[in-house]
């Protein structure tokens, strides 16, 4: 009978506890370290929060952490000019994230991760975090019952010392998909550039010599040309000239080329236009058409962007070319 008292007696206790293991539970974040989409052990994970300059220090369980007091408002009740800052450790991996919105410190998950090349453009590529630097840092936050996540990127300029000597090792005896990957990696890393763009480029020219809609395989898929079209971005204005000439209506290797087409449009209109006037013709024509039918029939406000950026330049190039875009695009230039 004294037992069942005590046991009585220590229910409420019991119930409090699980109370309160709840709401921790409700209010934490769940943090997940990856490194090129695999997600890796942390042993110790250690999150550091600064608030408009004020440290906090979350109180941690596992690999989750309790949401602190401090970021417990509504996103309305927030200024648009208070700042957070993260600081993430997983083992010998250390990450900062500055000038985060204070709202993406709320109940969810978030995934920190690193993003090395050539893993970086399956990620990220279509965001253009990877024209710059050698690898990538980035936090994504996603808060329960809230739409899709957010994320930010870092770009870091200097590679870890140990990935460069690991991927020429890797690459001396590389075939296939593998060899064209690190071929990549290794541009971004200036390792040999010309030697790893070339053989970009042979590859490019020897995928377009086969018959037109040939099935992708491991090496003639549009990653290859994900790769080339990146190392332009990157600076290598050389590279216009070869991506200009290999405008074609074919749907394996260079199916979305139309889109790297619009994208030059609009962000270098005068480098895409003196690129073309040696170009014949038919190819020209080719060029304004896969962009309308790629790109510009989806996005009107790029499409106005362009008409414009081509009616200011003039001449009949830039005449010609949006005829052939506005008719591809289905649309009229407004």
């Amino acid at each position: 009978m004294k037992a069942v008292v005590i046991a009585l007696a220590l229910l409420p206790v019991s119930v409090v506890n699980l109370v309160a293991q709840k709401r921790e539970l409700d209010q934490s974040i769940s943090v997940t370290f990856a490194i090129n989409g695999k997600p890796i052990k942390c042993d110790n994970l250690k999150v550091q929060l600064l608030l408009d300059g004020r440290a906090i220090v979350p109180k941690h369980a596992g690999n989750s952490f309790i949401v602190p007091a401090a970021f417990d408002k509504k996103p309305s009740e927030w200024s648009p000019y208070e700042r957070a800052e993260a600081s993430v450790s997983c083992g010998k991996y250390e990450l900062n994230f500055p000038k985060l919105d204070p709202t993406w410190v709320t109940a969810g998950s978030w995934e920190i991760g690193i993003a090395y090349p050539p893993y970086w453009v399956e990620r990220f590529g279509w965001t253009g975090a990877t024209e710059q630097g050698t690898w990538l840092s980035y936090l994504e936050s996603e808060c329960n019952g809230c739409d899709p996540g957010v994320f930010t990127t870092i770009s870091h300029p200097t590679p870890p010392s140990s990935l460069v000597p690991l991927l020429r090792h890797e690459q001396a005896s590389a075939s296939g998909q593998r060899r064209r990957d690190l071929a990549y990696a290794l541009a971004v890393l200036n390792v040999r550039y010309q030697e790893n763009r070339g053989y970009l480029l042979e590859l490019l020219n020897a995928c377009r010599s086969r018959s037109k809609e040939s099935p992708e395989d491991d090496i003639c898929d549009g990653r290859l040309l994900d790769y080339v079209t990146n190392l332009y971005w990157r600076g290598d204005s050389a590279l216009l000239t070869p991506l200009l000439q290999v405008a074609d209506c074919r749907k394996d290797v260079i199916d979305e080329i139309g889109t790297f087409y619009a994208r030059l449009l609009d962000r270098r209109t005068e480098a895409a236009l003196k690129g073309m006037q040696d170009l014949p013709m038919a190819k020209q024509e080719t060029i304004c058409r896969l962009a309308g039918q790629d790109d510009f029939s989806l996005d009107a406000p790029k499409f106005k962007r362009v008409a414009e950026h081509l009616h200011a330049i003039g001449g009949e190039v830039a005449d010609h070319c949006l005829q052939e875009a506005e008719r591809a695009a289905g649309r009229p230039a407004q």
